[in-house]
């Protein structure tokens, strides 16, 4: 028996979409959307084989995520490669985290029961800050399944873990007890992502390739020590140079005591 009913939002396309839901295209010819842009089930299909094959269903769905499900959605490959960007903040995460535990982080366990979870030790800083992301993002899912507000979270705790491995130089020399709060904080991260279907298991090295990640992050470290070493020189035309460049891109850098960090914007 069905105990919730959820009355989705209108999904509308955007200029370079085609069409989704409905028959495929075999059984129905193509038809445009209809002039205000909504994207009608009975006008067709565009293939979801062939959509999720191009864009990976952990794209789809984390496109979905990012806004209400009753507020409209705009549908196409730009904001689809949008949510793939900024899913990338999290491979990058777990292409550094596997990197220094030496272990798959899709391997780290994690509480499948809201009463499961452990309460955090008082001593560790980082697990305090990632319960308190906990709460806010199931405070947040308890509010008519508010998933925007929810990933908010899972960014702020993926930005702590970054900080986290930062300061305390983890991809150089990791004590036994650092990575236990690294493997702590991602369990929880993981606790909350599996409850949206997301980062359940590796995507395809088709599709994403944590080789390809770390060559990212070994070209942005560069690009940190060289924009560095022009602000130790006081060249700061050059400093501000590659900040704005890197912006114009959609990657944020963002200065700190303890260095620098970058992601890609949302």
């Amino acid at each position: 028996m069905v105990k919730y009913w959820m009355h989705n939002g209108l999904m509308r396309a955007s200029d370079d979409a085609g069409k989704v839901g409905g028959r495929s295209d075999r059984d129905t010819p193509a038809a445009p959307s209809d002039a205000s842009g909504k994207i009608s089930r009975s006008k067709g299909a565009g293939g979801l084989a062939q959509l999720i094959a191009k864009h990976t269903g952990e794209r789809i769905r984390f496109f979905l995520l990012r806004s209400h499900y009753r507020s409209t959605s705009v549908f196409g490959d730009e904001p689809l490669a949008e949510a793939g960007s900024a899913l990338e903040t999290f491979y990058r995460l777990f292409a550094r985290a596997e990197k220094i535990l030496g272990q798959s982080v899709y391997d780290i366990p994690y509480a499948i029961r809201r009463s499961d979870s452990k309460p955090p030790e008082a001593s560790s800083a980082l697990l305090v800050e990632m319960a308190q992301f906990r709460e806010s993002f199931l405070t947040k899912m308890d509010d008519d399944f508010n998933t925007g507000g929810a990933t908010a979270d899972l960014f702020e705790m993926a930005r702590s873990l970054n900080r986290f491995i930062d300061q305390n130089k983890l991809e150089e020399s990791a004590t036994p007890e650092a990575c236990d709060q690294l493997k702590n904080g991602l369990s929880v991260l993981r606790e909350l992502a599996a409850l949206l279907g997301i980062f359940r298991k590796p995507v395809p090295s088709s599709n994403h390739s944590s080789t390809d990640g770390n060559v990212v992050e070994g070209l942005m470290q560069l690009v940190i020590k060289l924009r560095m070493e022009a602000r130790a020189r006081r060249d700061f035309a050059t400093s501000d140079a590659v900040r704005d460049g890197l912006k114009e891109i959609g990657i944020a850098l963002q200065d700190g005591k303890q260095g620098t960090t970058w992601e890609i914007q949302k």
